[in-house]
C-alpha cells in the first residue's frame, strides 16, 4: 500500500510539475513606472492608483474588458498640472515558459490550460517611461498610442517647408516597430546670417535643415524612435541647444541604464583656436566666439554620465573652420586639425569629415554628403545593419564619391567609447525584440 501511494505522489507531482509557469509567475506582475518630470499621477485603466511618479504597482496578469480597456490589456496614463497627459498602452504577451512546458510533456497539456485560466500564462512590461510635454507646445494625447507631436519647429525656422526634393527623402520603408526607451537628440543649424547682422547667407549652411528634417523621419520609421521621445530644433541658439541636452540628460538618467540614445547634428563646428578643442555652434554665436557655443567634450560627458545601453552620435559638421559654402570665420586662411577627447563608455560617434577637412554638401541631393549617404543605406537596409557594417560603408562610399563630385577628400571619422559594457560596433540598429 505505501509503496502504490509513493507512485501516485511521484505520477501527481509529475504532472503537476509543467505547470511551473503559474507559480513562478504568480497571477500578478511588478511594475516600475517613472516619468520625465516626475510627481505625475498615475492612472490605469481610468482608475487614480493614488501614487505619483516614480512608483511601483501590482497588475493583475488576467484583466476583464472595461470602459476604457480591452481584455488582458492595460492604458497607463500620466497627469500632471500644467503638462499634457500621457497615455501608454500595454497588451499582454504569453510566456515562453508556456509552450516550453508543453513541448517538455504532454502532461504539461492540462496544465497549459490552467495557466491562461489562472492568468499565469500572460506577461506585460516592466517599466515604463512617460515624457511629458508642457502644455500649449504642439502636442495632442491619441488614445491608445502616446502623447504625438503635431508641430514641431523652432520660431526662428517658422518659414522653412521640408520640400522633398531626394529619392532619400521619399518612400522610407516603415518598420512598424516603436522602442519606448529610444530617445533622439535631432537639431539642424543651417540660418546663420538672420542672426547675426554681420554675416552674409553664403555664411549659411546648405541643406540642415533638410537633413535634420529627414533624419527624423527615419528615426521615427527606421529606427522605431517614438515621435514623443523625439527632441527637434531648427536653426537653434545656444540656450536651445543648452536645455536640450540637459533633457537628454535626464532622459538617460531616469531610463535607469535601458536608454537608446541617438544624437544628430548638421550646422557648422568650429575648433578654439588656441585649446584646438571642437565646438558645435548655435545659429546665434560668431565663429569668433566658438568658445560661446556648445563644447563637445561637454556634450559627451553629459550623454555618458549616466549608464545607458548605448549612445550613438552623427555629426555632419566638421571642426577644421571650414563649412559647406564658406568658413563661419571668413578671415581665417589656414584649417585647424582640432583635439579629440577620448570618449569613455557605452557611446560612438560617427562624424562627416576628419582632420582638416569640411563636410560638403550634396546640391543635386539637397542634402550634406554624409547624411544623404547615411540616410540611403538605412532606407537600403530599413535599418537592419550593424553599426560597424554603417560605419564601413560610410568609410568606403563617401571618400570615393567626395573626390568624384568635389574633387576633394571628405573621410568620415569613427570612434568607440573605451570601457564600454555593451558592444557597440556588433548592435543592429533595427531587430525585432
Amino acid at each position: 500500500m505505501k509503496t502504490l501511494f509513493k507512485y501516485v505522489l511521484l505520477l501527481g507531482t509529475v504532472l503537476l510539475l509543467p505547470a511551473c509557469a503559474t507559480i513562478l509567475n504568480t497571477t500578478k506582475q511588478r511594475v516600475e513606472l517613472t516619468s520625465n518630470p516626475i510627481g505625475a499621477e498615475v492612472f490605469i485603466n481610468g482608475k487614480s492608483t493614488n501614487k505619483t511618479t516614480p512608483c511601483t504597482v501590482w497588475v493583475n496578469r488576467k484583466v476583464k474588458k472595461g470602459p476604457e480597456n480591452q481584455r488582458n490589456q492595460y492604458i497607463y496614463e500620466f497627469r500632471k498640472e500644467g503638462f499634457v497627459p500621457y497615455t501608454y498602452t500595454d497588451k499582454a504577451e504569453v510566456s515562453s515558459k508556456i509552450y516550453l512546458n508543453l513541448f517538455l510533456s504532454v502532461a504539461a497539456i492540462p496544465a497549459f490550460g490552467i495557466d491562461f485560466i489562472s492568468g499565469g500564462a500572460y506577461y506585460y512590461d516592466n517599466d515604463i517611461l512617460a515624457t511629458l510635454h508642457k502644455e500649449n507646445t504642439g502636442y495632442v494625447v491619441i488614445r491608445d498610442t502616446v502623447v504625438k507631436q503635431i508641430y514641431v519647429t523652432s520660431p526662428e525656422a517658422k518659414d522653412y517647408i521640408f520640400e522633398k526634393l531626394s529619392d532619400v527623402d521619399v518612400d522610407i520603408p516603415t518598420n512598424n516597430l516603436e522602442y519606448p526607451f529610444r530617445f533622439a537628440l535631432i537639431i539642424g543649424n543651417e540660418d546663420y546670417s538672420s542672426k547675426q547682422v554681420d554675416l552674409d547667407k553664403e555664411i549659411n549652411v546648405d541643406f540642415a535643415r533638410n537633413d535634420a528634417s529627414a533624419f527624423k523621419e527615419y528615426a521615427i520609421k527606421i529606427l522605431g524612435i517614438p515621435e514623443s521621445n523625439i527632441t527637434f530644433l531648427l536653426d537653434a541658439t545656444t540656450g536651445q541647444m543648452n536645455q536640450a541636452i540637459t533633457k537628454m540628460n535626464l532622459l538617460i538618467k531616469n531610463a535607469k541604464g535601458k536608454a537608446e540614445v541617438f544624437v544628430y547634428y548638421a550646422g557648422h563646428g568650429l575648433p578654439d583656436e588656441v585649446t584646438r578643442e571642437p565646438y558645435l555652434i548655435p545659429v546665434d554665436i560668431s565663429g569668433k566666439n566658438a568658445k560661446e557655443g556648445i563644447k563637445l567634450e561637454n556634450l559627451y560627458t553629459k550623454l555618458t554620465e549616466y549608464p545607458s545601453k548605448r549612445v550613438i552620435v552623427l555629426l555632419d559638421a566638421c571642426f577644421s573652420g571650414g563649412a559647406r559654402n564658406k568658413e563661419l570665420v571668413a578671415a581665417r586662411g589656414v584649417k585647424v586639425r582640432s583635439t579629440k577627447t577620448v570618449l569613455q563608455g557605452n557611446i560612438a560617434t560617427l562624424a562627416a569629415a576628419s582632420g582638416e577637412q569640411t563636410a560638403l554638401p550634396f546640391k543635386d541631393k539637397h542634402h550634406g554628403f554624409f547624411t544623404y549617404y547615411l540616410l540611403k543605406k538605412l532606407k537600403e537596409t530599413k535599418g537592419k545593419i550593424t553599426f560597424r557594417e554603417l560605419a564601413t560603408y560610410m568609410d568606403e562610399i563617401i571618400p570615393l564619391k567626395s573626390v568624384l563630385l568635389n574633387n576633394k577628400e571628405q573621410i568620415p571619422d569613427l570612434r568607440i567609447g573605451i570601457n564600454a559594457t555593451n558592444d557597440i560596433e556588433n548592435w543592429v540598429l533595427t531587430q525585432e525584440n
